[in-house]
């Protein structure tokens, strides 16, 4: 990604343009107040940042719009801002095209986007890959998504920026802006993968489910613990008051509870209206009774199916994760059928690639099967919902029948023997329904859990092995070693303080450091502005050629903005008539640059708005504009209207 051009239209439609070269040194010269620092403000505003820095004063009270036009390749993309004075700082404008696309006429500006269409736009042309950036546990931040928001951070170097001793990289003053640069500089630097995320998300959410299953052993096992004694009184309780042993001595503790629920104790004889109201209400209860075991039948029925569910859906989300990180490497906007485009570059392959379209159907199967499978389960466990409101109904009509039976006791005191018998048998029976409803023979149930939990033990160990197999940790040191050797490199050519040590770029602090024989000494403890500014610019060529050297998604284009502050007064106007400035040190800052993008071959494109005019004859080739004798980035007769 490279800057063709940007400008501001003015209120009247007339048009400003600022041309750029891409893939080379570009110099903007001139003298103060023409507007070359707003170039950096105007840029990153039109490539989607929302907070407005453009200066208030001329350039905003003549400006209309504010475009740039980037190119990828043989693509171009033209956005458009609306002078945020006079619209909301989200509107934008985008339109795309191919190399002949051009800065638009003033008459066809029209608000079609916002900006995250804009950041959604240039992410995708540069091809970064959906990667989740998640905090630490406990930490309040929210995940985020890589884009070309955080990539830009490593394309600016504002004034106040560049000579900042305290401040490496751009925005970074805000600590929230610092930590995600931190967070986002390991995916950059091609250390952090999508498919080590996808490996990560996976094992976390199955460390999950393991702790979750963990927690539901202990529980039943403790239940367990607690039951056992219980069932034994309540089987004591019932063959005392008569209820037959089961013939099965190995029958479950669930069947000799159900014998208790069968029995019925001698009918009530001295008198017949009472015991035909009796036998009534008594049958009413075991109706109840049995459609209550009815609807236990059903429920338990239903919850099996869902637990079978479950376990084939982990199992499906698993294959569906691997298959989604493969996805990844599809480019945004292949279709079906479209296999012919190389997933990489999106140029047409001599012979299509068919496992596009397989890998895309068979995970499109698995995500129906998954929608087809969680619709069934969300079915279920509305029966369940349903059929556990009809068991609460059918134990409140039991208790209003056991109330009709004490009422009839209570009026039997000529039978009050046999009664008591049958009293004692109903609250046996209540007290088993609720044994019964806790739920009994649960071994199997334990049994069950540990199965799965032995699945998920397999399952982490599995994603652990893959996760250690490819260690983001070595291989982002090895990034940082590489550019804190060209680093080291590009600070001897600058004749920086500490280079003749090795100069380390240090990615927690994000910052720069010399390592002296009696320990480092970081960037905030070297004095002179020269070694600000010349560390900024080392380490932000170094990092541009690791971009660029390993393909990575980042814009190939570095703008700065007065690198050479540190050799002019501060009060100076045209620096190009200081005969006391150290025009050597100036003339090294930019020799680094050209040099580096000539290495590069023209991948990246650096852009330099400064007060310095060298004589020598390549820095004139460089040269874009030159500011000076009344030009500047408003026209004068823009003042003048």
């Amino acid at each position: 990604m490279h800057l063709i051009a940007m400008g501001v239209y003015s209120r009247s439609g007339e048009r400003r343009d600022v041309r750029f070269v891409p893939g080379a040194l570009n110099v903007l010269t001139g003298k103060s107040k023409t507007g070359k620092s707003a170039i950096l403000d105007v840029v990153e505003f039109c490539l989607g940042r929302n907070t407005v820095t453009i200066p208030s004063g001329v350039i905003s009270d003549q400006a209309s719009w504010y475009y740039v036009l980037v190119g990828f390749g043989d693509q171009r993309v033209f956005i458009g801002r609306p002078n945020p004075e006079t619209a909301t700082t989200a509107h934008a404008m985008v339109r795309t095209g191919g190399s002949t696309l051009e800065a638009l006429e003033f008459a066809d500006l029209e608000v079609n986007a916002d900006t995250e269409v804009v950041r959604d736009t240039l992410t995708s042309r540069l091809g970064i890959e959906r990667y989740l950036v998640e905090p630490e546990p406990g930490s309040l931040r929210a995940a985020f998504e890589v884009s070309v928001r955080q990539a830009l951070f490593f394309c600016f170097q504002s004034q106040g920026e560049i000579a900042n001793r305290d401040v490496l990289f751009h925005r970074a003053a805000d600590n929230a802006i610092k930590t995600t640069i931190r967070d986002t500089l390991p995916y950059f630097l091609g250390a952090a993968t999508p498919e080590q995320f996808a490996v990560r998300r996976q094992l976390v959410n199955a460390r999950r489910v393991l702790q979750r299953l963990q927690n539901d052993i202990r529980a039943v096992e403790r239940d367990l613990d607690d039951q056992a004694p219980r069932i034994m009184r309540l089987l004591s309780t019932g063959a005392s008051l008569g209820v037959p042993p089961s013939e099965d001595s190995l029958s479950s503790a669930r069947t000799q509870l159900e014998a208790i629920l069968q029995f019925e104790p001698p009918a009530i004889q001295d008198d017949p209206e009472l015991a035909r109201r009796y036998g009534e209400h008594a049958r009413t209860i075991d109706d109840l009774t049995e459609q209550v075991r009815q609807v236990d039948a059903r429920t338990e029925t239903l919850r099996s199916l869902l637990q079978a569910r479950d376990r084939a859906a982990s199992e499906a989300n698993f294959q569906a994760d691997r298959l989604s990180a493969v996805e990844l490497m599809i480019p945004v906007g292949q279709g079906a059928g479209d296999a012919a485009a190389c997933p990489l570059c999106t140029q047409t392959m001599p012979q299509p690639d068919e496992s596009v379209d397989a890998i895309r159907d068979q995970l499109t199967r698995l995500r129906t099967s998954l929608a087809k499978s969680s619709e069934s389960a969300r079915q279920r466990e509305s029966a369940i919902e349903s059929l556990e409101q009809e068991r609460a109904r059918l134990r409140a009509a039991i208790r209003r029948e056991l109330v009709e039976l004490d009422t009839i006791r209570a009026q039997a005191a000529s039978v009050a023997e046999g009664a008591s018998l049958r009293e004692r048998v109903a609250q046996l029976k209540g007290r088993v329904l609720q044994e019964l409803e806790r739920g009994v023979d649960t071994h199997e149930e334990v049994a069950s859990l540990k199965e799965r939990e032995r699945v998920i033990r397999g399952q982490i160990a599995r994603l652990e092995e893959m996760e250690a197999a490819d260690n983001p940790g070595a291989a982002l040191q090895e990034a940082l070693d590489d550019i804190s050797g060209r680093m080291t490199q590009h600070a001897k050519q600058l004749q920086l303080e500490g280079s003749e040590h090795q100069i380390v770029l240090d990615p927690t602090e994000l910052s720069i450091a010399a390592i002296y024989p009696g320990g480092r000494r970081p960037l905030s403890r070297m004095g002179s502005a020269e070694n600000w500014v010349g560390y900024h610019l080392v380490a932000h060529v170094a990092l541009h050629e690791w971009f660029v050297d390993h393909g990575r998604p980042v814009p190939r284009f570095l703008m700065l903005d007065q690198p050479t502050q540190a050799f002019f007064p501060e009060e100076i106007v045209d620096a190009a008539q200081d005969e006391d400035a150290d025009w050597e040190a100036v003339r090294r800052q930019f020799v680094l640059l050209r040099d580096v993008v000539a290495k590069l071959n023209g991948e990246l494109q650096i852009v330099v708005c400064d007060h310095a005019n060298l004589s020598e004859q390549w820095f004139q080739d460089a040269i874009i504009d030159n500011w000076r004798n009344g030009v500047a980035l408003i026209p004068a007769d823009w003042l003048q209207t």
